[in-house]
């Protein structure tokens, strides 16, 4: 009898530690870059760096978008420039490093918002890249890749780098 109350504390307290270790924040790095009156002028190229510890984990890199539900469009599109080492040794097909353009879709046709709505305030999500990073440190450079000078109604745009959860 005594033996079973003992495993049931074990397991007890074996359960707490596993829900206290699912509640940490593993983010490795989150960078906010606020915009100056809620417009995003087409000379702002946002810049974040980012000093990876070349393991062997997995690495999400995310970027939120915010705009208001004034932003007039239904997307937007920019062109973002990694740079850092290239490192030969994590098994990937291509580089990551260079320019590459990118949509994130912020409403449906129907008018609908794509996002955490909170207000009149719409969060986007667009996962850039999911890889390991050799050690190092890496640059991501945004920058808006529209015809017109400047895009209102964007009040911010945060990064965030967090291991991958499978």
């Amino acid at each position: 009898m005594r033996a079973i109350k003992q495993n049931k504390k074990i397991i007890s307290l074996l359960v707490l530690l596993f829900i206290m270790q699912a509640c940490t924040d593993d983010t490795l790095y989150m960078q906010t870059h606020k915009f100056s009156d809620s417009q995003w002028k087409q000379n702002e190229k946002p810049v974040f760096k980012v000093d990876f510890p070349g393991d062997t984990i997995t690495y999400d890199v995310i970027f939120t978008l915010r705009s208001t539900t004034d932003y007039a469009y239904n997307n937007i599109w920019l062109y973002i420039t990694t740079t850092g080492p290239d490192c030969k040794k994590v098994a990937d097909s291509k580089s990551i490093l260079g320019r590459v353009p990118v949509e994130i879709k912020m409403a449906k046709p129907n008018g609908e918002w794509i996002g955490s709505k909170s207000g009149t305030y719409i969060d986007h999500k667009l996962k850039f890249r999911q890889r390991r990073f050799c050690k190092g440190t890496y640059s991501f450079k945004l920058e808006q890749a529209v015809t017109i000078g400047q895009l209102d109604e964007l009040s911010d745009l945060t990064i965030e780098v967090k291991p991958t959860v499978w």
